[in-house]
């Protein structure tokens, strides 16, 4: 099995000459307790997807902030979401669970997931995405992380989580 890459990751970013800081920390699998301050707000990733799998949402909110799953499927009119399995990460993006980042996104070559990113998280601050590990956090602005969605081509709906 391939996996994605850190390579990948830093690929990407060098190719947009995007900037970023680079964090290297003990592996994070979960934003509860982690024992060590990060520079910069930090987000969590989500992969959620519909009970027969027909549609996949990448879910990107401040780390401090639960989503309320029944809601969200509302809200996106789908009558229920679940998280994705060990088995849809990899389909969809290469990854284990614990390493899902939106720079993983050049994986998702059918552009099976759609992109939903809380309304609260400040467009002119940075954001810390993992590069594929979770043992390092790379803080980006986050008018870059938008010029990586552009580039591969996808749209993100901003939402109220």
């Amino acid at each position: 099995m391939d996996f994605a890459t850190e390579k990948e990751a830093y690929d990407l970013l060098e190719r947009l000459e995007i900037p970023y800081l680079r964090v290297d920390h003990p592996a994070i699998t979960s934003v509860k307790n982690v024992p060590f301050e990060l520079p910069g707000p930090q987000v969590k990733n989500l992969v959620l997807k519909t009970k027969k799998g027909r549609a996949f949402y990448l879910i990107i909110l401040p780390d401090e902030k639960m989503a309320d799953i029944k809601d969200l499927a509302k809200r996106l009119g789908e009558n229920r979401l679940s998280f994705a399995s060990e088995e849809n990460l990899y389909d969809l993006l290469k990854v284990v669970p614990g390493t899902v980042t939106p720079l993983a996104l050049p994986n998702d070559t059918e552009h099976k997931l759609q992109i939903v990113v809380d309304s609260s998280i400040n467009h002119e601050d940075t954001a810390g995405f993992h590069p594929n590990v979770n043992t390092t956090t790379l803080m980006i602005q986050f008018h870059d992380f938008e010029k990586i969605l552009f580039d591969l081509g996808y749209e993100y709906l901003s939402l109220k989580l």
